[in-house]
């Protein structure tokens, strides 16, 4: 008979805790995180385009 402990099941409070599990909210919340900073990079690239020095 072997006598030794089982490795504890993780609970959904540790999971998200742990950021190994994410809800829906934040699911919503990263895309819009990264829309907003794509159209952020975006707006930058055009900035640059219109401000560019023309190579002598």
């Amino acid at each position: 008979m072997k006598d030794f402990l089982k490795k504890a099941k993780p609970t959904l409070e540790s999971l998200l805790r742990e950021s190994q599990v994410i809800t829906g909210k934040d699911l919503i919340k990263r895309k819009e995180d990264k829309d907003k900073e794509l159209a952020l990079f975006q707006e930058a690239l055009e900035f640059e385009e219109r401000h560019r020095k023309p190579k002598s």
